[in-house]
């Protein structure tokens, strides 16, 4: 180390505050005093890192769901949802703390929950911690690694997929239409004839309505989707500035029951999105456009419905080898 005198008059001080392996400090002053006590002040401060032992990170899981809600969890649609589903895993963790967590300490955490859930629930579960981690790592706040990137989910048989038959249609909007909400029929009419989510339907306001077409703005995936209706039901729906719906879902899942269908576990209102594409499929629908219509953003969810078509895999049967062999 060293301060020299440059040929402009200056002083420039050179040197390695942690020895010949550290960084090295090149600055100029205009006196070697200022040199000097740069100089100095820069070794004492080198030398009180070396004493101090890098600090232990023990925040516990609660304070990363908090620190996440505040940068980043807060702008999602379903916030509070997604931050009340962590606070109660870590909650049945036993708010560990966070560096100390594992895959085999999640691995034994959703052992214990399929007893009481679904494996779907388990599998969304450890989505959302795993994506907890990943933003709080790209926001430059952990420095620990993500302990579950190498965990894979679960594995759990795809549930059945209920729809309606066209006579079990007439008789569930019948029990609507007789029933005293009627803000349920409306919106159970919007779902089948949109194949849009319940709740897509219920928010809806004014502004999102115009001649023969329904503009989707709450949507699961954040991207806006027009929907033409037909002129009939348009003329059906209220005209109003602001929103258009109550809160009505427990009337629809009443008029269900009243009708005697019995649907899959867990499908309830979802049952018109499905008729609405199982029937646009069975009608000779494009599995692309009604991927259009739904806002999946992946083919892959689509194609669900695809085998509702009458000519899917038909070539199966124009092609095979039985059918060429002797002609």
């Amino acid at each position: 180390m060293s301060i020299k005198k440059q040929a402009n008059g200056k002083y420039l001080a050179d040197f390695r505050p942690n020895g010949i392996g550290g960084v090295r400090v090149r600055k100029l002053f205009d006196t070697q005093g200022e040199a000097k006590r740069f100089e100095q002040y820069t070794l004492n401060e080198a030398e009180k890192k070396a004493w101090q032992p890098n600090k232990v990170d023990n925040r516990r899981l609660d304070e990363l769901i908090e620190l996440w809600f505040n940068l980043h969890g807060q702008a999602l649609n379903d916030c509070k949802k997604r931050k009340n589903k962590l606070l109660a895993m870590s909650l049945l963790m036993q708010n560990p703390i966070a560096r100390n967590i594992t895959a085999s300490d999640f691995s034994k955490y959703r052992q214990l929950r399929i007893k009481t859930v679904s494996i779907k629930t388990v599998n969304n579960e450890q989505t959302y911690l795993n994506a907890l981690f990943n933003e709080l790592k790209r926001l430059g706040e952990w420095k620990h690694g993500n302990p579950l990137s190498e965990l894979r989910a679960l594995k759990y048989k795809q549930p059945e997929m209920g729809f309606l038959k066209p006579e079990e249609i007439k008789v569930v909007f019948d029990e609507l239409k007789q029933g005293r909400n009627y803000d349920a029929y409306l919106i159970s009419k919007i779902c089948i004839s949109t194949g849009c989510r319940w709740g897509e339907a219920e928010s809806l306001t004014g502004s999102q309505l115009s001649p023969y077409r329904v503009t989707f703005i709450h949507t699961k995936g954040n991207k806006r989707r027009a929907v033409p209706i037909s002129e009939e039901l348009y003329n059906e729906l209220p005209q109003n500035s602001g929103r258009l719906f109550s809160n009505c879902i427990k009337s629809f899942k009443m008029a269900v029951d009243r009708a005697g269908i019995v649907l899959p576990k867990g499908q309830s209102t979802h049952v018109l999105r499905h008729t609405f594409s199982s029937h646009f499929m069975m009608n000779g629908g494009n599995i692309l456009v009604l991927q259009q219509i739904l806002g999946h953003a992946s083919i892959t969810d689509t194609m669900k419905y695809a085998h509702f078509s009458p000519a899917h895999l038909e070539d199966a049967i124009k092609l095979n080898p039985l059918s060429t062999v002797g002609k």
